[in-house]
C-alpha cells in the first residue's frame, strides 16, 4: 500500500508518495508565495494567507495524481509536517485568519522579556505561537472572539481533512515550539498559560506517531478512509529522513539553518542559550541550534543585487548567476555577520558585512561573505558540532557547491544528502516507525 506525505513550508509546499511495496517514491512541489503585504504600520508582521497555502496543497496533490495517472489518490496513510512555531485561527464554520509565521516580529523585546519574567519562561522568542498569543491577548482581544479553535498551518489542513468538528489538535512537537510547554510531561505548562493571562483555549496535545482521524468526503484529491497522522514538526521529519533512530548529526540548510545532534534521554545536558533541546522520538531528543539565519539573508542580498541591476542596466540575475559569482570569490577577505533577522538567543544583534576594501565589495564578495557567513554563525552557537568523529550529513545543499564548500572547511567531511523531498518523506517515515 501506498503512503502520502505533505510539508506545508514557510514558501511552497512538497508532497510525497511512497508505495511500501515497491519502494517507488513520486514528489511534486508548489511555491505558495502567501506572505501579505503590510503596511507602514504593520511592518513587524509577517502572515501568509490560508486560502493560498490551501490552493497550493491542491495543486501539488494534483500533479502528484498526474505523475500517477490517477484522478484520486488511493493511499492508506497521511503524514504531514509543517513550518513551526506559528498559529492560525478558526471556527467551525470555515472562516480563519490568517498564519501569523514563526517570521513575526509584532512582540516587542520590552513585551517578551516581561511576559517570561512574569510567567518565569525561558523558552518563549518572537514568532512563538503562545507569544503571539499572549499579545493578541493584550492588544487585539477582539480579533479572538472571532475565532474558537487554533493551531499550526498543518493543523488546520488536517481539521479539514478529517472533518473536524469542535475540537483542535496539535503534536507535541508542534506544541513545544509554541512555548509555554513543560517538556517532561510533553503538556501546557499551565501556569504559564495563567499568568500570561491567555484565555484561549489552546489545541489538544497528541504524541507525535498518533493517528487522529481519517480523511472524508474526496477531500484534496484524496480517497476516503485514509488514516491521517497528527502533524509533526518539519525540523524532526527533515533530520527523521536521514537519521532515522540513529544517533548522528545533521546540518540542514532551508528558509532558515539548523545544526543538529541527537540526545540520548535523559543524560544529556545543554549548555549554551543557543541550543535547544527539541522532541524527537521515545529514545532520542534533539539538541539544535536553530538559526532565524539562511536562505532568507540570501535572499535579502539576492534582491539587492537584482533589484540594482534591473534598474540600472535592465539585466537578467538569478540565484545560479549569484551562487556561481560567489564559488569564483570563495577566498575573499571580506566577512558578513548575515543574521539580518537576529537570533532568537540574542535580540541585539544585527546582520553587517566588514574588513571591507576597495577590491573586495563586489557582488561576488558580498555573496560569497554571505554563505560563509550562515555556516559561521551556525558554528559559533553550537561550537562543539565537530568534536567528535561521529559523520554528519548535510541537507539542502545539493546542487549548491558555494555551501558545500564552506561546510567541509568549516565543519570537515559529510555525507551529502541528496534526496529532493526530505521532509514529507520523512514525516511518513516516522509515522510508519513511531506509530503509537
Amino acid at each position: 500500500m501506498a503512503c502520502l506525505g505533505i510539508d506545508i513550508g514557510t514558501t511552497s509546499i512538497k508532497c510525497c508518495y511512497y508505495d511500501k511495496v515497491t519502494g517507488l517514491i513520486h514528489n511534486s512541489q508548489k511555491v505558495h508565495d502567501s506572505t501579505n503585504k503590510c503596511s507602514e504600520d504593520d511592518v513587524a508582521k509577517n502572515e501568509q494567507s490560508v486560502s493560498q497555502i490551501f490552493a497550493a496543497i491542491h495543486g501539488a496533490l494534483e500533479d502528484l495524481a498526474k505523475q500517477l495517472r490517477c484522478s484520486a489518490l488511493n493511499v492508506e496513510q497521511i503524514s504531514l509536517c509543517c513550518q513551526m512555531h506559528g498559529i492560525v485561527f478558526w471556527d467551525d464554520d470555515g472562516h480563519t485568519s490568517d498564519l501569523v509565521t514563526w517570521q513575526d516580529q509584532r512582540c516587542s523585546s520590552d513585551f517578551l522579556s516581561n511576559l517570561k519574567t512574569l510567567t518565569q519562561t525561558i523558552d518563549l522568542h518572537k514568532g512563538y505561537g503562545c507569544a503571539t498569543l499572549a499579545w493578541l491577548t493584550r492588544y487585539e482581544p477582539q480579533f479572538l472572539e472571532k475565532y474558537t479553535h487554533c493551531g499550526s498551518i498543518a493543523d488546520i489542513f488536517t481539521s479539514v481533512l478529517c472533518g473536524f468538528k469542535n475540537k483542535s489538535l496539535i503534536s507535541d512537537h508542534n506544541a513545544q515550539s509554541w512555548g509555554f510547554f513543560d517538556h517532561d510531561n510533553r503538556s501546557w505548562n499551565e501556569k504559564g498559560i495563567k499568568l500570561a493571562n491567555i484565555k484561549f483555549k489552546l489545541p489538544q496535545i497528541i504524541k507525535s506517531g498518533s493517528i487522529i482521524g481519517e480523511a472524508v468526503n474526496g477531500n484534496y484529491l484524496i480517497q476516503s478512509g485514509a488514516k491521517v497522522f497528527v502533524p509533526i514538526g518539519d525540523l524532526q521529519a527533515s533530520v527523521y529522513s536521514v537519521l532515522g533512530n540513529a544517533a548522528r548529526k545533521v546540518f540542514n540548510y532551508g528558509t532558515a539553518s539548523q545544526l543538529v545532534k541527537t540526545l540520548e534521554k535523559p543524560n544529556d545536558q545543554l549548555f549554551k542559550p543557543s541550543i535547544r533541546r527539541t522532541l524527537y522520538t521515545d529514545k532520542l531528543d534533539l539538541a539544535t541550534a536553530a538559526s532565524l539565519n539562511g536562505g532568507n539573508a540570501v535572499e535579502v542580498v539576492y534582491k539587492l543585487f537584482n533589484n540594482s541591476l534591473t534598474n540600472t542596466s535592465n539585466q537578467i540575475f538569478d540565484y545560479d548567476m549569484m551562487m556561481e559569482l560567489a564559488y569564483e570569490c570563495k577566498d575573499t577577505t571580506l566577512k558578513a555577520s548575515p543574521v539580518f533577522f537576529g537570533e532568537r538567543h540574542d535580540t541585539t544583534t544585527h546582520g553587517s558585512f566588514f574588513n571591507i576594501e576597495s577590491s573586495n565589495f563586489t557582488i561576488g564578495d558580498m555573496s560569497a561573505a554571505v554563505f560563509r557567513g550562515i555556516v559561521e554563525n551556525l558554528c559559533s552557537m553550537m561550537p562543539d558540532f565537530e568534536s567528535d568523529d561521529v559523520p554528519f550529513f548535510a541537507v539542502g545543499i545539493s546542487g549548491r557547491k558555494i555551501l558545500q564548500y564552506y561546510v567541509k572547511q568549516k565543519l570537515g567531511d559529510y555525507i551529502l544528502y541528496e534526496k529532493d523531498i526530505t521532509a514529507a518523506y520523512g514525516a511518513i517515515l516516522y509515522d510508519i516507525e513511531n506509530e503509537i
